[in-house]
């Protein structure tokens, strides 16, 4: 809460105007309302009659002992993606701003909000050009992040520049960052798995939807990373040149989603790659169809027997604006771009999305 918050908040609660406020520290009543109003602030010769007269301390006025809860922080989250996506990404930041110059001293609510206007910025369908001064303040936040005494922070805010990095061919840059995160497998690999011992705790305790949980979000996030694993082997092999291996490899992939209940989206984006790169026309247009109505459909991962205790559902409508306007540039679909169906997919989908 900021000061002008408290003195509006305090003021009300002892059941004082504004007038009283006013003649109490000998100032105008516009004065006041100024203050209330965030407009300006109190003389700092002012500021202990007016704590007194609020009955609060110095540091409450200046909310020096103040700072946000997760919860809230997930929650003001949530409300900078629906300012974003109802009144569009400037609203977005400039409600992100305002928060982060209120707690500028709060890295988990900065480390937050950078990573939701990351993901909002590149769903947001804008050109390159206009997406660059956004994109400046997202590396300003990150690179503030990387220097964070907090290793979760440092380690997220450093994989994010590796990965800008990466985009922008700077892979000089990009080795030299990604040397600073440690591996994961040498920090953990002396030490037991605190899940499984977690689950076996519950066991003989007989809480077994308790471990039964804990064993579902250990296989999704198994299953994540083997799913990013994999795409990974297709694109390394398609740029090797090595066409059935990385087909072969798709297949799997596919196989996979299907297996553990991923959804359709899942099953098919690693075989479109190898289709694109083949220039299969009418094999990239029977993916595109069932890729971009999967994407119209919200997939409740909770409705699988292997993950019914995960309340989490993807909805990847969101996402359709971008996925369209990369179809549309992306060389990579070139060979489709001058096709009338191909057009005529892009057009449908478009006119759906603004339903």
């Amino acid at each position: 809460m900021t000061m002008n918050l408290v003195i509006s908040e305090k003021r009300k609660e002892l059941g004082l105007t504004q007038e009283q406020v006013a003649e109490h520290l000998n100032v105008s009543i516009p004065a006041v309302s100024k203050w209330e109003k965030g407009l300006t602030s109190p003389d700092i010769s002012l500021l202990p009659p007016l704590a007194r007269l609020l009955r609060i301390d110095l540091n409450t006025l200046f909310c020096f002992q103040e700072d946000l809860s997760h919860q809230e922080i997930e929650s003001f989250s949530r409300e900078v993606t629906t300012i974003a996506r109802e009144k569009g990404i400037a609203a977005g930041f400039e409600t992100a701003e305002q928060k982060i110059h209120e707690y500028p001293h709060n890295e988990t609510l900065l480390h937050c909000l950078t990573i939701q206007l990351d993901g909002l910025l590149t769903m947001s369908g804008l050109s390159a050009d206009e997406i660059q001064p956004y994109d400046d303040k997202i590396v300003k936040w990150y690179r503030q992040l990387a220097q964070s005494n907090d290793s979760k922070i440092n380690n997220s805010a450093n994989y994010m520049l590796v990965c800008r990095c990466i985009r922008n061919d700077d892979y000089d840059r990009a080795q030299e960052i990604l040397d600073l995160i440690p591996d994961k497998d040498d920090v953990i690999s002396s030490m037991a798995d605190k899940r499984l011992l977690q689950v076996t705790i519950c066991l003989q305790q007989g809480r077994t939807e308790e471990a039964m949980k804990t064993l579902q979000n250990g296989l999704l996030m198994a299953l994540n990373k083997a799913q990013i694993l994999l795409l990974k082997m297709v694109d390394t092999k398609l740029q090797a040149g090595e066409i059935q291996t990385a087909k072969s490899i798709a297949d799997k992939v596919s196989q996979m989603a299907v297996l553990f209940d991923f959804g359709e989206y899942h099953s098919v984006v690693a075989p479109l790659q190898v289709a694109a790169i083949e220039k299969n026309t009418d094999e990239c247009l029977r993916l595109l169809r069932k890729m971009l109505a999967a994407m119209l459909t919200p997939w409740d991962i909770s409705s699988s027997p292997l993950f019914y205790h995960i309340t989490k559902t993807s909805d990847l409508k969101q996402l359709l604006p971008s996925v369209l306007s990369a179809m549309e540039t992306d060389s990579a679909y070139g060979f489709l771009q001058n096709c009338s169906e191909f057009k005529e997919l892009i057009s449908e989908y478009k006119a759906l999305v603004k339903k």
